[in-house]
């Protein structure tokens, strides 16, 4: 199948100042919270400012190279997408159930893919009202109004909230067939069930219980109930689309063991969350690990506690980015997280995280893979064709053809653009640039600061699992003329200019206003190896290097009379 859907697409190769190893696979997520407007939409009832808002959201998260989204989609009995069972919410229109002219879960999930971002559904399950919004709660097609004798008021720590019975067969079976509609409707890659527990101990159920309770002790009866909740939404969701991504964000503390004293799941709001995992009625579980490392109890030992107990499946390890103490811990949770095996690390909540960039993040990567899902692995593209558009601007466009195959279960999602430092270079990840969306078979892309003179791509084809084709589509060449560079260069001094050739030499173009030695090192995973010394004039140098330089990720340059330092990424 072939499409002509062209895209602008501008491939940006900058100096590199952070060399770090490249993880294959790994969830980078953040919780994207629309409860109380906490994230988005921003507080205004213009549809398109609001548009507007998601779109630079969604640009920033994929501009910090993360590539999940936990979009809060169903809250406080409300829903953000169109339901045959809840009312839509007011934080569109002003009004319940108002007529909005777009569906916010339709558009978020285009936006993320358009970005090559997975989204999941992030709903509240049991907890259906809490807060001061009055107009939500005394809203005639609010659940608590509709079936008041499924809805239960709970007073916790001075605050009143409304709370879904788990007790009752035909709340859980509601709730499973919710989601299996929005699952349905959406193209979704993964729903998160949150608030899917009950409030705590002295919950005022004794009617369910006297009914359903068949002698059982009502903590295992309750844990029952929240497992089977659990159960009964995984199987209707697989159902419907057996891909999509079932999770959870069980609280912190599964239950006390040494070294950890709190709030436990198990106990405190029968959440029996590894029973979840050792029965796989989850694909992951995000728990809200929410402590520094040096708190007590520590985020390290939680972590290890919910890794080593995952029964096979995936991880992401909750980090509360609203704490200022675990703000300043994050960089070394990602290390820890990877040293650990976990899946992944998602952050509370986006407006947290706006204003950081990750240093532990340099490339971009595919979320952990889920070996247990069903899935193709596509064909490669074949056909690959480069056509230069504007010598003088670097401009370019490349097209493809391709095979769309689907199965019952997966079908191709994306293409992906590898970025190569030679014709014969295997496809790592660390040469990864860019996910195409599959219904588009050609591109328009510039180089706007080439810091090369050769340049070479191939296409890989990603199904909606991430597999990806065995093979690659044949690679092109783009050619940048050496006088061209040069014209365009602003600051030779800092820019040097990398040609690569067929053979191992290489050659580095650059530019000093004095005489003075250079060091040229490899950087491979932080080590350094020097592959030239050399004295070099004021004005035009062209330094041969006579080294295999795919081993390395980067080419420091350093100045010994300047005492400046460059870094060339690979």
């Amino acid at each position: 199948m072939t499409k002509k859907i062209i895209v602008s697409l501008i491939l940006l190769f900058v100096l590199s100042n952070v060399a770090v190893a490249q993880f294959e696979r790994e969830t980078r997520a953040v919780w994207l919270a629309t409860n109380f407007r906490l994230d988005w939409p921003p507080p205004t009832f213009d549809q398109e400012k609001q548009k507007h808002a998601l779109i630079q959201i969604f640009d920033d998260i994929k501009s910090k190279n993360l590539n999940t989204v936990y979009f809060q989609a169903y809250s406080n009995g409300m829903a953000l997408f169109h339901s045959s069972f809840e009312p839509f919410s007011p934080y569109i229109t002003g009004t319940v159930n108002g007529a909005a002219s777009y569906d916010p879960l339709k558009f978020a999930i285009e936006q993320a893919h358009k970005r090559g971002l997975e989204i999941h559904a992030w709903v509240n399950i049991f907890k259906c009202f809490n807060g001061t919004e009055n107009n939500i709660l005394s809203d005639p097609n609010h659940i608590s109004k509709r079936k008041p004798e499924w809805v239960i008021e709970d007073f916790r720590d001075g605050q009143k909230s409304y709370w879904l019975d788990p007790g009752l067969p035909e709340v859980r079976e509601y709730i499973a067939d919710m989601l299996a509609e929005m699952v349905e409707k959406y193209d979704l890659d993964g729903v998160q069930l949150d608030y899917i527990r009950y409030p705590g101990k002295n919950f005022d159920d004794r009617l369910s219980y006297e009914k359903y309770g068949n002698g059982l002790p009502i903590d295992d009866w309750r844990r029952n109930n929240i497992t089977d909740a659990v159960a009964l939404i995984y199987k209707k969701i697989k159902a419907v689309k057996h891909f999509v991504k079932v999770g959870a964000a069980p609280i912190g503390i599964y239950k006390n063991v040494n070294g950890v004293n709190g709030w436990e799941g198990l106990i405190e709001v029968y959440q029996d969350s590894r029973e979840w995992l050792k029965r796989g009625i989850v694909d992951y579980l995000a728990p809200q690990i929410y402590w520094g490392i040096d708190d007590k109890p520590r985020f390290d030992v939680i972590a290890k506690e919910w890794t080593g107990n995952s029964f096979g499946r995936n991880i992401v390890l909750g980090i509360a980015a609203y704490k200022e103490n675990v703000k300043n811990d994050m960089d070394r949770m990602i290390k820890f997280a990877r040293a650990i095996n976990a899946s992944g690390v998602s952050f509370f909540r986006y407006g947290n995280i706006k204003d950081d960039n990750f240093a532990f993040f340099p490339y971009k990567t595919f979320p952990a893979s889920m070996t247990w899902l069903d899935g193709i692995r596509p064909a490669p593209p074949t056909n690959l064709v480069l056509k230069t558009i504007s010598d003088d601007k670097n401009l370019y466009s490349m097209n493809w053809q391709f095979n769309d195959s689907t199965s019952t279960t997966d079908s191709i999602r994306y293409f992906a653009l590898y970025s190569l430092p030679n014709k014969n270079a295997e496809l790592l990840p660390s040469h990864f640039s860019e996910l195409i969306p599959a219904n588009q078979n050609s591109i328009k892309f510039a180089i706007p600061n080439p810091h090369q003179v050769n340049y070479y791509f191939a296409l890989k084809s990603v199904s909606k699992l991430w597999n990806e084709s065995v093979g690659s589509s044949n690679v092109v060449e783009v050619k940048l003329p050496e006088m061209n560079q040069l014209l365009q260069a602003s600051d030779y001094f800092a820019r040097p200019v990398l040609f690569k050739y067929e053979n191992r030499i290489s050659r580095i173009l650059l530019f000093t206003n004095m005489s003075e030695k250079i060091k040229i090192s490899g950087v491979s995973d932080g080590e350094t190896t020097t592959l030239l010394t050399e004295t070099v004039s004021p004005g035009k140098n062209l330094l041969e290097l006579d080294n295999d330089l795919s081993k390395y990720q980067s080419l420091k340059i350093a100045f010994e009379s300047s005492r400046r330092e460059l870094e060339l990424k690979l």
